[in-house]
């Protein structure tokens, strides 16, 4: 029995990666978010005031989209040496963002609404292969094929000449 639960466990695994994370709050105004190595503290969802510092989750989020689009096409297997330069920016739309600071009469929930993310790619491709190249890297990130799924979510790929 127990060389089947192994096979069984085996084969989950081969399509299933679970991850877990825990967060706890000792001061009640902030988070602390534990990954299975590291943690992040977080204090605020989003901020709205131009001298503030910390990381806040929005932030996180939208680094984790970006890096995850980026990171698609240098961990390409075979093909991570194509590119020779890599950068992205990306914008967000924030809806109803006047709920989050209590604004009377803006109770709409908060949501992101759109992300447009451009890829600027240093790479020796030719059109029809850059393309290909773009789209294969592109379908390679978990966050992407998630996101796009549940929002407005447009990546444009441009090529440095």
């Amino acid at each position: 029995m127990k060389r089947t639960d192994e096979r069984l466990n085996a084969l989950y695994e081969s399509k299933i990666f679970d991850m877990n994370f825990r967060g706890t709050s000792a001061d009640l105004s902030s988070v602390k978010i534990y990954t299975n190595k590291n943690s992040v503290h977080v204090e605020k969802q989003i901020s709205f005031d131009s001298e503030y510092k910390p990381i806040t989750s929005l932030e996180y989020f939208a680094g984790s989209v970006l890096s995850s689009i980026l990171l698609a096409f240098l961990e390409r297997p075979n093909r991570g040496s194509v590119v020779e330069e890599i950068e992205g920016v990306l914008n967000l739309s924030l809806e109803n963002p006047l709920s989050l600071v209590g604004v009377k009469g803006y109770e709409e929930e908060p949501r992101i609404t759109k992300m447009t993310v451009t890829v600027f790619l240093y790479v020796d491709l030719e059109d029809k292969a850059f393309d290909d190249f773009c789209s294969g890297a592109l379908a390679r990130s978990p966050i992407y094929n998630t996101l796009k799924r549940s929002m407005s979510l447009e990546v444009l790929f441009k090529k440095l000449i």
